[in-house]
This record gives C-alpha cells, structure tokens and sequence, in this order.
C-alpha cells in the first residue's frame, strides 16, 4: 500500500489529521487525502430536489476487508515504535548538544586558544609556540608548546 492509501484508511477509520501527523505521515499527503475523502463523500451523496444532499440512513460499509486491516495495524503500531525510538534519540542528541555547548564555553576562556595556528612569527616559522607557565603557588616553572622537530 502506498502511503496515501494509509492515511485514506485511516481517516475513513476515525483517524483525526493532527493524530496522523504525529505519528509521522507528511502533513502534505494527510491534508490531500482528507480533502479527496471529503470530495468523494459530497459527489456520492444524492442530492434533494432543492441540491441539499439527504441524510444518511444507516451506516455505512468499509471500504476495505478486515484481511487488510491487520497489516495497517502491525503497521501502525510499528510507526509508533519507531517514533517512540527516535523522541528518545532526541533526547539524548540534546543533552549532548547542551554538554557540547558548556565545553565549547570553556574552551573560549582558555588563554591562547588557537593560537599554535595563528602565530607566525618574523622567520617564517607558524605553528611553532610555546607559552612559559608557573604555578602561582610553588613557583615552579615550565613551558607548554610545540617545539621543532630534530
């Protein structure tokens, strides 16, 4: 079945719109597809003498077999899955963009960020730095950097 014959089942089944496009369906086909349902249901209504449609008398038949139903179903319940699936990825992917967020924070008030790639010094040397740290308790000394090969 393609896609459009689901929601048209669906819909015929008391599937509200916003219900089918929550569960995925592109708001595109739910809204033709609703809008076809809608047509059909005017054009095979018959009309009265003074073009009002009658009132229906009694329900009316499925359009589809109770053999089809069941695949919609495992189907449907599988959209659900997945969706339940991927609201949990969402989540995760936003705990991970709030924790990239704070590092990336961090790492802009970090003295001399980038700086091995900016630096270019008068003898043509780039990328070759290194900045002299002392520890403001002990005293001791260092330095950090890159120095030359060889």
């Amino acid at each position: 079945m393609k896609v459009t014959e689901h929601v048209e089942y669906l819909l015929r089944q008391g599937r509200k719109p916003a219900e089918l496009v929550e569960l995925g369906f592109p708001q595109s086909v739910v809204t033709r597809a609703r809008r076809q349902l809608r047509d059909e249901k005017t054009a095979l209504q018959p009309k009265t003498t003074k073009g009002m449609p009658k009132a229906n008398s009694g329900p009316q038949p499925s359009a589809t077999s109770p053999v089809e139903v069941t695949p919609i179903e495992q189907k449907l319940a599988s959209l659900e899955s997945q969706t339940r699936e991927l609201e949990t990825r969402v989540e995760v992917l936003e705990a991970i963009s709030t924790g990239l967020e704070d590092i990336e924070a961090r790492l802009n008030g970090t003295p001399a960020l980038r700086l091995r790639h900016r630096f270019k010094c008068h003898c043509g040397a780039s990328g070759l730095v290194a900045l002299h740290i002392q520890c403001t308790k002990c005293g001791g000394e260092t330095w950090w950097g890159w120095f030359p090969k060889g």
